[in-house]
């Protein structure tokens, strides 16, 4: 008996430590299947793999403009003559989804990339890539706001035995950096390292970790044709899914609601500079009236479809 289960231990050990070890998968034989009574909000989650926010139901008349990607999350609103808050209510869009007890794919902010593969010859390096695109991207945003940032932090996150063979964990990456805003109180960090005195204080700072891809996929259309047709997809879903944490925290005089339009705001900009292929998803803050959005390069793409 002991020699028996010994044996299939060993069996699904084995099996367990090839599939780990096999690299990365190439599912790009099978293009993404657009669906056209959803949004590309809705579509671009799903490719993705992650379960998709629900589209709103919304009239003709609104399906026409929350259909424009040229929404302006701008914080606080200076122009009044751009597609924003004043000129387009977002209150159609919010749907107050009932949740479950533990927290689901839709429910937290992410990076979606589908990363193409005549730019990278490994998942490895198009995790470097990938990083470095957002690293510019954060950095440029920084220096149009004219906001001074401490230094850039990046590099691999802790993997163990146990998550990389067991549970097939990839290798996680991460980026952080840190800036001041007068606006909302924040100041450089004085020390690099975590401090406990400070942790109710203001802080203002992006932060994002991924993992190395799974697998290739067909690029899908809303991203555009590139060389191969083919992306390593950086995703949300599951264990190997990506993390984007609120940008201002504890700012000093702001409500949760402002915190969330700057957030908005912050991350627009950031998208602006980032390639087609990499996408900001920003989970639903009903609450305070904010609905999820897709961000490419700028343009907002809204989860809704016609009644």
């Amino acid at each position: 008996m002991n020699s028996l289960l010994s044996r299939s231990l060993s069996i699904v050990f084995t099996t367990l430590l090839l599939t780990a070890c096999s690299g990365v998968r190439d599912n790009s034989a099978k293009p993404y299947t657009y669906h056209a009574e959803h949004s590309i909000a809705w579509n671009i989650s799903n490719a993705s793999g992650m379960d998709p926010f629900s589209d709103a139901q919304v009239s003709h008349s609104q399906s026409e403009m929350f259909s424009r990607t040229d929404y302006d999350f701008t914080f606080p609103i200076v122009e009044n003559d751009k597609l924003n808050e004043a000129s387009l209510p977002l209150t159609p869009l919010l749907q107050y989804r009932p949740t479950s007890m533990g927290v689901e794919e839709w429910q937290t902010d992410a990076i979606l990339a589908w990363i193409p593969t005549e730019l990278a010859p490994t998942p490895e390096a198009a995790s470097l890539l990938l990083s470095d695109k957002i690293e510019s991207a954060v950095l440029a945003t920084l220096k149009e706001s004219k906001r001074k940032h401490g230094d850039v932090r990046k590099g691999e996150g802790y993997n163990d035995w146990l998550g990389k063979y067991v549970f097939q964990i990839n290798k996680p990456r991460y980026l952080v950096v840190k800036f001041a805003d007068k606006d909302t109180g924040c100041e450089l960090p004085k020390n690099k390292y975590y401090d406990p005195a400070s942790q109710n204080s203001p802080t203002c700072g992006f932060y994002t970790s991924f993992h190395d891809a799974e697998k290739i996929v067909r690029t899908p259309d809303f991203i555009g044709v590139n060389a191969t047709g083919k992306s390593y997809l950086v995703r949300h879903d599951g264990l190997n899914g990506s993390h984007l944490s609120p940008v201002f925290i504890n700012s000093a005089g702001q409500s949760d609601a402002k915190n969330q339009r700057m957030n908005y705001a912050f991350m627009q900009q950031v998208s602006r500079h980032l390639p087609a292929w990499v996408m900001i998803y920003l989970s639903p803050k009903e609450d305070k009236g904010l609905p999820a959005v897709v961000l490419q390069q700028g343009k907002v793409h809204f989860f809704f479809r016609e009644k």
